[in-house]
């Protein structure tokens, strides 16, 4: 099944994140992927916000993964440095994966067939760059990226 939004702003975007984030459970992989600074971080931080994690959600671009504590655990990972498989095996995304939290994953692409099938897609591009802040995000559940 797949939806499709239309944002106009960051707020637009971490709103409908927020909204998302309710029909999520413990042990939900969420695939994010878009463009650099397309909105995958503004994202997963309206996901945190409705999870009411503790502390600043920040972009794990440097160290890879998260961990955020809230009404469910949120296990947030960033694959943009990583080349290989073998990368991803050695910082113990298997046990994020299939940990008792919600795993959001940026730039899940990079696991190609190694995402687990069961992951919901979320996809962020930028609409009208010219014109205006506007971001497509197209949530697609039960989707291989």
């Amino acid at each position: 099944m797949k939806e499709r939004f239309v944002t106009h702003s960051e707020k637009e975007t971490a709103e409908l994140a927020a909204d998302f984030a309710r029909t999520l459970r413990c042990g939900d992989i969420v695939a994010l992927t878009g463009e650099l600074g397309a909105g995958k971080t503004v994202f997963a931080k309206g996901v945190a916000a409705e999870l009411k994690v503790s502390g600043e959600v920040s972009s794990p671009t440097f160290t890879l993964i998260n961990e955020y504590r809230g009404d469910i655990t949120l296990y947030h990972m960033d694959l943009y440095r990583l080349n290989n498989l073998q990368e991803m095996l050695d910082i113990g995304v298997e046990e994020y994966l299939f940990g008792d939290g919600i795993c959001l994953v940026e730039w899940a692409e990079k696991m190609g067939e190694n995402l687990p099938e069961n992951a919901i897609k979320v996809t962020i591009l930028y609409g009208n760059r010219d014109k205006d802040h506007s971001r497509e995000i197209e949530i697609e559940r039960n989707a291989l990226p």
